[in-house]
């Protein structure tokens, strides 16, 4: 992430008053998609995603942060049909913080989006990540920070200390959107050497869901694993992923997802990554979704 100093006369000038500092960072990609019996099986996939974080620091040493981010993508999503898309801008969110306390308002991440206590996605296969271990997890509550042009607001507080992380959000009713209501999640996860547990529950007043997981690594092999369920559909999911570093450069990855609705398929799928260095990575992937159509991918990102 790079990261540009603005630093005012009055700033420079003031004892004891800390700059702001505004970083610039995100990534690009662009490769190939392929999605057995989409309307275009083999698409140009591309992405370029741009976050603006500006922080500023109290003299009691108290940390503010607001950010905000661009995104532009290819049109292949959910069926392929070549266009090359547009480009949107994500509200903005805040956080406050000070030592392992952090309140973050407004179109932040919820509990279950915010990788605070567990591993949602794990390790995602291919290039785009089209295959996760939350692959089959649908009908969730779980919303986050991006480039939507339109999102409900949260309200999100989190403590950690030692090893020990709690963390709880209310999601407020936006009325512009239709269908939407406002609920609230709680999560607590504990690690303990290089792994980690984590629960999560969130209730919207008609319906409950929740999650736990566990991830870590062996060496040279990093796991996850999720199990998860809410009223809405009819079975339990549960998800498993793991990366094989056989290299300092090169790693395999491979995830399944199973459970979820009635009518969805067991997604499995296995890719692997390369690092040229500088940020570059190469992907590729290959797989059965949960819809069971073959779907792979191959292509390079790029971080700034």
């Amino acid at each position: 992430m790079k990261k540009v100093l603005f630093a005012s006369t009055a700033l420079i000038a003031t004892a004891g008053m800390a700059a702001a500092d505004v970083s610039f960072g995100g990534y690009g990609r662009f490769g190939l998609v392929y999605t057995e019996n989409a309307t275009q099986e083999a698409v140009l996939d591309h992405r370029f995603r741009l976050t603006v974080t500006g922080t500023t620091e109290t003299d009691n040493g108290v940390k503010f942060e607001g950010r905000i981010r661009w995104e532009a993508n290819d049109g292949t999503a959910p069926l392929g049909t070549n266009s090359a898309g547009g480009a949107s801008t994500g509200a903005a969110g805040f956080a406050v913080s000070t030592g392992g306390l952090r309140l973050d308002v407004g179109h932040v991440s919820d509990v279950f989006d915010s990788g605070d206590v567990l591993n949602w996605g794990g390790y995602g296969v291919g290039y785009t990540s089209f295959l996760e271990q939350s692959s089959n997890f649908s009908s969730f509550d779980k919303k986050g920070f991006g480039a939507g042009t339109t999102t409900q607001q949260t309200v999100k507080l989190r403590y950690a200390t030692g090893d020990f992380t709690v963390s709880g959000s209310y999601t407020l009713d936006d009325t512009t959107i239709a269908g939407d209501n406002d609920y609230w999640q709680i999560g607590a996860g504990y690690s303990f050497g290089d792994h980690r547990v984590g629960a999560m529950y969130g209730d919207d007043g008609t319906n409950g869901q929740w999650a736990l997981g566990v991830d870590g690594s062996f060496g040279d092999f990093s796991y996850a694993v999720l199990v998860g369920d809410n009223d809405v559909e009819s079975d339990t999911m549960y998800g498993a992923s793991g990366s094989y570093a056989i290299s300092a450069a090169t790693s395999i990855q491979a995830a399944v997802s199973a459970g979820g609705a009635t009518a969805t398929d067991t997604a499995f799928g296995i890719g692997v990554k390369h690092s040229l260095g500088g940020g570059v990575t190469l992907g590729a992937g290959v797989g059965s979704n949960s819809a069971g159509n073959t779907a792979a991918d191959a292509g390079v990102v790029f971080n700034f």
